[in-house]
């Protein structure tokens, strides 16, 4: 699996943790300005991994709880965020 495959993945795991999370959920609606059908659609777009991955970066505390959720080490957020913002 390419590192980018395992940065989608994670990401995906990151977008179904948040949608999950009530405070998550309505941090990322106030941050981006979106109502629930706009989400939607950004959730079905090909940008979602990108877009996840800003939200959970912008703040450290959120990093260490998202990691902390999913089970991973916070390390690998911030390195599936460098992967996916690449524009080889």
């Amino acid at each position: 699996m390419s590192a980018a495959s395992q940065a989608r993945d994670l990401a995906d795991r990151l977008l179904l943790h948040v949608l999950q999370d009530e405070e998550l959920l309505s941090s990322l609606l106030g941050r981006s300005g979106m109502d629930p059908s706009q989400l939607t659609a950004v959730v079905n777009g090909p940008e979602i991994h990108e877009f996840i991955l800003e939200f959970v970066t912008e703040s450290d505390d959120r990093v260490l709880a998202c990691a902390e959720a999913v089970g991973i080490d916070p390390a690998q957020i911030s390195m599936a965020s460098r992967i996916l913002s690449r524009r080889d």
